[in-house]
């Protein structure tokens, strides 16, 4: 008999707080549609629940909350034709994000580690975002010829100094330090004090005042976090970084002054890698990204991950995801051969075909306001 893979338990702390708990540690908690579809049901229900009045979303591994998609399930889904499944599993995904936006209720995640991807599109839609010191959080997407998403062109297009620029186009790991003052992370708590953290808050008297109990949980939270100043690595470079958006943004042609500009920047070892993963990414990722980013402004949250769930629609009739998956986690051997070789040579009609809808009828998530 085959075993079901456990993917995340739910539970009660005290009678007014309901947790859930992602536990596919061996993969560092990679989503997959049934783990979307499970966590969706119970915090709608918990939404619905007055007797719930405070929502936990965290991690039973030490290392990570979330490294996002099971990107190899979805590669296997599209290479065996089955679109469906790729289909539901970012409708959902985005459908489950666009919740924990709008929910009044307070909900705490705790961030810790590994934050990317589709993590980081959960941790964004939470009121209380915890992080810890070891956090790696990213969006790198551009190394499997995907895009930042789960609602990554609202949260990027939103950073200050359109350092998101940056942050999207080179899948860059930003730290705890970096997350806390661009505002990705509310707090930065050290992971030894999650039990303390969690036997306060089943010790707090909750109300049915949403509002209330938002600001008796900041008040909480605030008592953990650290004090002291952490780490940069983005913003190290923060100067230099802006200096070269800003030049890049104000000519016609974004990608040569960008890709030219990087080599003026002052390197180390973290900007390096930042340089060497936009360059071995795919070109029509980036210019996707810039895109998004051009469109961003003028819209709303709900139009902005119907806008994306277009995207990744065509991102899964299109090449360079399945090449990218390939390269990076099927066969390993890192080798992406993409659509295009530079961003010189995408065409920008192609890149517009990639914001057409895919659906023929209503739009999945039409229903979104």
């Amino acid at each position: 008999m085959v075993r079901m893979e456990k993917v995340i338990e739910f539970s009660r702390l005290g009678s007014r707080i309901g947790r859930a708990t992602l536990v596919r540690e061996k993969s560092l908690n990679s989503l997959t549609l049934e783990t979307i579809n499970r966590l969706f049901a119970q915090i709608e229900d918990w939404i619905d629940d007055d007797d719930i009045a405070c929502i936990v979303l965290d991690s039973s591994s030490d290392r990570a909350f979330c490294a996002g998609a099971d990107i190899t399930a979805l590669y296997h889904s599209i290479k065996s034709d089955d679109l469906a499944h790729a289909d539901a599993f970012f409708t959902n995904e985005y459908r489950l994000d666009f919740m924990l936006h709008k929910t009044e209720k307070p909900v705490l995640i705790w961030g810790n580690g590994v934050v990317m991807g589709g993590g980081l599109g959960l941790l964004s839609g939470c009121s209380h975002r915890v992080g810890t010191p070891d956090n790696r959080i990213a969006m790198p997407e551009i190394t499997i010829g995907l895009f930042p998403d789960a609602g990554a062109t609202w949260v990027l297009s939103g950073l200050p100094d359109k350092l998101g620029t940056f942050v999207g186009m080179t899948g860059c790991q930003l730290s705890a330090g970096d997350a806390l003052e661009l505002g990705i992370l509310d707090y930065v708590i050290e992971h030894e004090k999650k039990t303390e953290v969690i036997s306060s808050l089943e010790a707090l008297v909750w109300t049915n005042d949403a509002s209330g109990n938002s600001m008796m949980l900041s008040e909480l939270l605030k008592q953990f976090a650290i004090k002291e100043s952490l780490p940069h690595q983005l913003l190290k470079h923060r100067s230099a970084i802006v200096g070269l958006i800003d030049r890049a943004s104000d000519d016609d042609d974004f990608f040569d002054v960008f890709e030219a500009g990087m080599s003026t920047l002052e390197i180390d070892e973290w900007l390096v890698g930042a340089i060497e993963t936009y360059q071995r990414g795919s070109a029509t990722t980036a210019r996707i990204f810039h895109e998004q980013l051009q469109r961003a402004p003028d819209m709303t949250l709900a139009e902005i991950l119907r806008m994306e769930l277009d995207i990744a629609g065509q991102c899964v009739r299109h090449p360079d995801f399945s090449e990218g998956v390939r390269a990076l986690l099927v066969d390993k051997d890192r080798r992406p051969t993409w659509r295009f070789a530079s961003t010189k040579e995408v065409p920008q009609s192609y890149v517009e075909e990639h914001f057409r809808s895919p659906w023929l009828g209503d739009h999945p998530l039409a229903d979104l306001i």
